[in-house]
């Protein structure tokens, strides 16, 4: 048997279908423009510096970043361990690097990742197996990068 279908029964119908559709509309913009604020977040991480601090690099990748970025630690191996009471990475070396300097305590050199400026070291001590790594403001408060360079194509460099 079939029911039939008052009209005031199709207005509420209708009322009803009308607010679903205006709230599930508001639900899908919202959703873009949250994936939008975490971008944009995660970005402004990256540029003002605290991406240790954040998780976005892992000891092992800036241990993969030193030769990227200098070629005194090519063939180095190097390993870090992330030290989050200072937002820093603590790297040794197990060779000594090439001999550019006698001494490479408070030596700079730069951390590349993905072919672009992520950072920089400061030698420990005087072998240079030992540095500290700091990643993208860090580093430019250690004075290792300038704001500027950070983010700027690179490879592996000398001095």
């Amino acid at each position: 048997m079939t029911e039939l279908i008052h009209p005031s029964n199709l207005d509420d119908l209708g009322d009803a279908l009308s607010r679903a559709t205006k709230r599930d509309a508001r639900s899908a913009a919202r959703r873009p423009l949250r994936r939008i604020a975490i971008a944009v977040t995660a970005l402004a991480i990256v540029g003002t510096g605290s991406a240790a601090a954040a998780g976005l690099f892992s000891p092992k990748q800036v241990a993969a970043a030193m030769p990227a970025g200098a070629v005194i630690f090519d063939q180095t191996d190097p390993t870090c361990v992330y030290d989050a009471g200072g937002d820093l990475f603590h790297c040794t070396l197990a060779t000594a690097p090439a001999p550019e300097t006698a001494n490479f305590s408070g030596t700079k050199q730069l951390l590349v990742a993905d072919h672009k400026v992520a950072g920089g070291c400061i030698g420990q001590d005087a072998a240079g197996l030992s540095w500290d790594c700091y990643i993208g403001q860090d580093a430019v408060d250690h004075e290792i990068v300038s704001q500027d360079f950070l983010g700027e194509p690179a490879g592996p460099g000398r001095g």
